[in-house]
């Protein structure tokens, strides 16, 4: 039997480890940071070029900036490469075998997700503003069937792609 739905608090990691990348300053990382989002891809860094505690982040795991919240940004951390996978603090860190990954980040960045993930901001303004995980995890979000959920994943992902491909279009063609 499937739930109608999930408070998000039920999928957000407790704990999940850090590690102090400058105690590892050969060390290579793959550091999620809100940087590198923009790009794409964890940046590869040593520890010694990270300095600071981070949190330990693995495959699967769906991560929420809860930095300047108004920027939609939301992360499925990739399979491993052989480096070990780290965050910022400033992401919110989900992890459950109950959900689909795409399925949660499709939610994550909806307007209706989006709406109410803005109520939970606090800060003076700007790059100040944070939203309040505690806060986050009493939104609920739809949480139908695995399979439904990988349907669901995967139709959105189709229409990211087109959506994509038209925004290159539209840019060639200005």
């Amino acid at each position: 039997m499937t739930r109608a739905s999930v408070q998000l608090a039920e999928l957000m990691l407790e704990g999940g480890g850090s590690v102090d990348p400058s105690k590892s300053p050969t060390e290579r990382f793959d550091l999620f940071s809100i940087a590198a989002y923009d790009t794409g891809a964890p940046e590869k860094a040593t520890g010694a070029e990270i300095g600071s505690p981070k949190k330990c982040v693995a495959p699967n795991d769906v991560l929420l900036s809860r930095i300047v919240p108004h920027i939609r940004r939301c992360w499925i951390v990739p399979a491993a490469d052989g480096d070990r996978q780290i965050a910022s603090g400033e992401w919110i860190v989900f992890r459950s075998g109950d959900i689909e990954p795409a399925y949660l980040r499709h939610c994550l960045l909806s307007d209706k997700f989006h709406h109410q993930y803005m109520r939970t901001v606090s800060g003076v303004g700007g790059s100040l503003l944070r939203a309040r995980p505690a806060e986050v995890g009493k939104i609920e979000i739809p949480l139908p069937s695995r399979a439904e959920q990988k349907r669901i994943a995967g139709i959105l992902h189709k229409v990211d792609a087109i959506r994509s491909r038209r925004r290159r279009a539209d840019a060639l063609a200005a």
